[in-house]
């Protein structure tokens, strides 16, 4: 016969079982938080949105082959390609087509071929007046996107530089291209940068894979050259990145206890994280942050800058930035303290690997410009 021990359990034995139960509980927690971040992680890899990208390129690609906006035309072919396509004003059309109930993938296009002078569409303002409104056609992939055949034609005056893109990749496929040929980018290793102690860019480098500098190490790109990384970029503690340089991932320097600096252009087809006290431009060199993803800036970060990205993250009163921050899509940053930048001079826009203007494309012809389609 089975009998119960009536004494009860003791208090170090109460105290690991609740222990137990509290770590089982976080474990759970953490596990559901870190599944619902996976979902949305990887809502781009579904292929309800490999199906929206594929009907929204189409779409367009189909309107620039027949170059007719006739509304009854437009109605039409919507309703053909499963898409919806609107008025976003007078001379720009929106396509979307929907992948879940919050998520829509989205092209903008228009038959206007007009230049959009950067100075004076953009960094003009800060961002906060009431009546600026980012044209949706200038986007860091449409200002890279002008700014390469502009500056190969410059920096290697023997080719003859693509002048098409279609997207972020696709100009980094081109400028790989050009490390199959002697005279102008060669192909490198990390490590031509990651062995130097005091890393210095003086050549034309593409960079074939994820570049980490250790804590206290910085990377300084020389004025006239153009570095690209194929790869993240990571920052150490205090590192100072200086120059332009195009990053085929992300730029990562959120770093505990650091106090890094940015100062230059960057384009960045991921997102761009930063850490406390971030040191951004001077008014001689401002950093033009031009991410495809979301910039997140943290609290007592200061400096001259430009900032246009997806998504923009960093509200706080902390935050004294002297220029603009521009996001793509809806973001919250009225708290952060914002001056415009009286010194800021288009001459040396070349210097700052920024074109003067932008054609509003990131493809397409003379008559037809449009944007790559993406998920909001």
């Amino acid at each position: 016969m089975l009998k119960l021990n009536h004494k009860g359990i003791g208090l170090s034995t109460a105290i690991g079982i609740v222990a137990l139960v509290l770590a089982i509980a976080s474990t759970l927690l953490t596990y559901a938080v870190s599944q619902a971040r996976l979902v949305d992680y990887n809502i781009d890899r579904t292929e309800g949105y490999a199906n929206a990208v594929q009907a929204v390129d189409g779409t367009i690609n189909i309107i620039g082959r027949d170059q007719n906006l006739d509304p009854t035309y437009l109605d039409n072919l919507a309703t053909f390609m499963g898409v919806t396509i609107t008025a976003y004003n007078e001379n720009v059309y929106l396509v979307t087509s929907m992948v879940t109930t919050t998520k829509v993938v989205s092209s903008y296009f228009s038959t206007s071929a007009a230049a959009l002078p950067l100075a004076s569409t953009v960094f003009s303002y800060t961002g906060q007046e009431p009546d600026f409104t980012l044209d949706p056609l200038i986007t860091p992939t449409n200002i890279l996107a002008t700014f390469i055949p502009e500056f190969i034609t410059n920096q290697f005056p023997s080719l003859t530089p693509q002048t098409s893109f279609t997207d972020f990749q696709s100009i980094m496929d081109y400028l790989y291209s050009l490390t199959q040929s002697p005279g102008s980018y060669t192909l490198e290793s990390p490590a031509v940068i990651t062995s130097q102690n005091f890393p210095v860019v003086a050549d034309d480098w593409y960079i074939s894979g994820t570049v980490s500098l250790a804590d206290n190490q910085d990377l300084f790109v020389d004025p006239g050259y153009f570095l690209i990384i194929d790869g993240d970029l990571n920052l150490g503690k205090n590192s100072e990145i200086i120059g332009n340089i195009i990053i085929n991932g992300s730029m990562n320097g959120d770093v505990k206890n650091s106090t890094p600096r940015m100062q230059g252009t960057f384009y960045v087809s991921g997102d761009v994280s930063t850490s406390k006290g971030t040191l951004f431009g001077t008014s001689d060199q401002p950093t033009f942050m031009l991410c495809e993803g979301r910039t997140v800036i943290q609290n007592n970060s200061t400096g001259y800058g430009y900032f246009l990205s997806n998504k923009f993250t960093g509200n706080s009163s902390n935050i004294i930035i002297t220029g603009g921050i521009y996001p793509m899509q809806p973001s919250n940053f009225n708290k952060t303290i914002i001056y415009v930048n009286n010194t800021l001079n288009e001459s040396n826009f070349f210097n700052y690997a920024i074109p003067s203007s932008v054609p509003a494309s990131s493809g397409g012809g003379s008559s037809f410009v449009y944007t790559t389609p993406k998920m909001n």
